[in-house]
């Protein structure tokens, strides 16, 4: 009877240890099973999520489409009067103390200039000032704003003997301007949206805001189009800071971010900005007589806008569509005359590398170095400018926040253009 007692307790713990095995695989297939269902919900849900974005972007495209569609029919309508000389204020009387003075350098605009000065006329906001800085044209330019003049007192004309270049044309115009904010405008170029000066100034006034950015669009084609088309206009609206006011010191790093612990560039352009007009006066003392009096072909707004984006307290981006900026290949700027443009680029980085040698800003003048020796640099290189650029480079090799890593590299292109 023991043994056959002791087989049934074997029998029985036998099979109780299967039963245990069989709960243990039933449970471990259950958790592999969650951990292969698991991974398959998020992919499916991760193909789903782009399903969605990508039919959101299509009804977007649509949607955005649509709304420049009907913001280029009511830009159309604005150039066509505007071409078409149509003063919609009538006479205009002058103010003593303007609160935006808006700036236009002319040289040789004679074909543009009325269209570009109505679109300021045509502004709802009045109460401004039309500062036209003739830079010594030798076409009828002249001749047409002084036409102009007699049937708006708030234009006044400043006249160069000689021809200054844009950056001496616009310190002149800023220095003698007496509105609180300026806009410029170049003597191409026009405005499309008669409510932009109101909507910047509202926006300034009441934030206290130094500067604002706003939109438009470039076009690379001729403009003028007597149906009112605009020809293959890319619309370019610079999604920055979602709307936020950007106040220092991000606001310092606004022009040239560091990323992945290089700098690049970000903004360059003074055109498509209010300003406020002490900010801008006390950056012209910052770059003093001697830097605002070099004659510039070449990207003379950086250095101004990289001093103004330094001591103003705050800076918007407003998502609206403001002017057409014309982007003439045959103009000083866009002309690429390689010499001058070398010139001109060794002379910003020299004025950035001065400016910012006490800090560890400094890098930024090796970041340019780097970043235009092939575009602009190397091409342009003639006796002179190849001097110029081993100097420059000796003063980086001294500098005192140079990184040993970019005093190698500089120590190695001063070799390679001996």
């Amino acid at each position: 009877m023991e043994n056959a007692h002791f087989l049934v307790n074997n029998k029985l713990f036998i099979i109780r240890k299967y039963r245990r095995r069989e709960a243990l695989i039933l449970k471990f297939k259950k958790h592999l099973l969650i951990l292969l269902v698991i991974p398959l919900i998020l992919i499916i849900l991760f193909i789903i999520y782009n399903i969605f974005i990508k039919l959101m972007m299509l009804y977007n495209k649509k949607f955005i489409n649509k709304n420049i569609n009907l913001i280029l029919n009511n830009i159309n309508k604005y150039i066509i009067m505007c071409q078409k000389g149509i003063l919609t204020n009538g006479i205009l009387k002058s103010y003593s103390n303007p609160l935006i003075t808006i700036i236009i350098i002319i040289y040789n605009s004679q074909k543009t200039i009325k269209t570009a000065i109505r679109s300021v006329q045509n502004q709802n906001f009045r109460d401004i000032e039309i500062l036209l800085i003739d830079d010594f044209s030798k076409d009828n330019s002249l001749s047409i704003i002084k036409e102009l003049k007699k049937e708006d007192s708030r234009i006044k004309i400043i006249t160069n003997k000689v021809n200054r270049g844009p950056l001496f044309s616009r310190s002149l115009a800023v220095l003698n301007s007496r509105g609180k904010y300026i806009i410029l405008l170049d003597s191409d170029d026009l405005l499309i949206n008669e409510n932009l000066f109101e909507i910047c100034y509202q926006e300034a006034k009441n934030n206290n805001i130094d500067i604002i950015e706003f939109s438009g669009f470039e076009s690379y084609t001729k403009l003028l189009k007597e149906n009112g088309k605009l020809p293959a206009i890319p619309l370019y609206l610079k999604k920055k800071n979602n709307n936020n006011i950007i106040k220092q010191p991000k606001l310092s790093y606004y022009m040239f971010s560091k990323i992945n612990g290089k700098y690049k560039q970000i903004d360059g352009y003074l055109c498509g900005k209010l300003i406020k007009t002490s900010i801008y006066k006390n950056t012209l003392k910052i770059m003093s007589k001697q830097v605002y009096n070099m004659k510039f072909y070449y990207g003379e707004d950086r250095i101004v806008n990289f001093i103004l984006l330094k001591i103003a307290n705050s800076f918007k981006f407003l998502e609206i569509y403001g002017f057409i900026y014309y982007y003439n290949r045959y103009s000083i700027t866009k002309s690429f005359i390689k010499n001058k443009n070398c010139y001109d680029d060794l002379r910003f980085i020299n004025f950035i590398y001065n400016f910012t040698k006490n800090s560890n800003e400094s890098e930024i003048a090796v970041s340019e170095i780097f970043r235009r020796l092939n575009w602009t640099l190397k091409p342009g290189f003639n006796k002179e400018n190849k001097n110029y650029f081993t100097d420059l480079l000796n003063s980086l090799l001294k500098g005192k926040y140079i990184s040993l890593t970019n005093k190698n590299k500089i120590f190695n292109l001063i070799k390679k253009f001996k």
